[in-house]
């Protein structure tokens, strides 16, 4: 499966990993499950071995809106403020359907990767602050429709895995937005079946 998060394919999270299967606890998170809440710390570092879970924070309406996604396969937790900072989350980790995580908890992960690999942190840190800033100026030169686009190609199954409403919402449009850009999209693939 391709990744959304394309940090993942840059880092070499195998032994981070073997740590999680051989030392964790597998849990089952059941749909809107939360395995952190906004506000709070999180205490886990999980590699997800079935499902997906999204990372949502409260717009100014009260509205959760989609930040991120960890799937099957990927670790979750909330790297910069939990595992760096030791800090409250600014964001929730919610399974998106049934899930299930081989976890450990934060601080075990950390005294780990900094025993066995002390530059993990950087590489991981410098490669996310980069996908971080792309997805910053992305929302900022590009259209709905370019973006959709561009998720698209990089994830082809998105639109049959996730349910629109959280593509939409990463994407930072309205589900209606979306619903257009997708009509406009299947209106032109139409019109050059026609061409043809």
């Amino acid at each position: 499966m391709a990744h959304i998060n394309d940090f993942l394919t840059k880092i070499d999270l195998s032994g981070l990993m073997d740590y999680v299967a051989a030392n964790g606890k597998s849990v089952v998170y059941a749909k809107g499950e939360r395995m952190v809440q906004q506000g709070e710390l999180c205490r886990y570092v999980g590699v997800v071995k079935s499902g997906y879970f999204n990372y949502v924070a409260l717009n100014s309406k009260g509205q959760e809106v989609v930040t991120g996604f960890s799937f099957e396969g990927e670790v979750v937790t909330d790297y910069v403020q939990g595992f760096l900072f030791d800090q409250p989350s600014l964001t929730s980790i919610v399974a998106g359907c049934d899930a299930e995580v081989q976890r450990v908890t934060t601080e075990d992960a950390r005294r780990f990767i900094v025993e066995c690999n002390p530059g993990f942190v950087a590489e991981v840190s410098s490669n996310l602050l980069q996908e971080a800033y792309c997805r910053y100026l992305n929302m900022l030169v590009k259209t709905p429709s370019e973006r959709f686009h561009e998720l698209v190609s990089r994830y082809p199954g998105v639109t049959h895995h996730l349910p629109i409403q959280e593509i939409a919402s990463y994407l930072g449009i309205s589900r209606r937005q979306l619903h257009r850009i997708r009509e406009a999209e299947s209106a032109a693939d139409a019109s050059e079946c026609e061409d043809i």
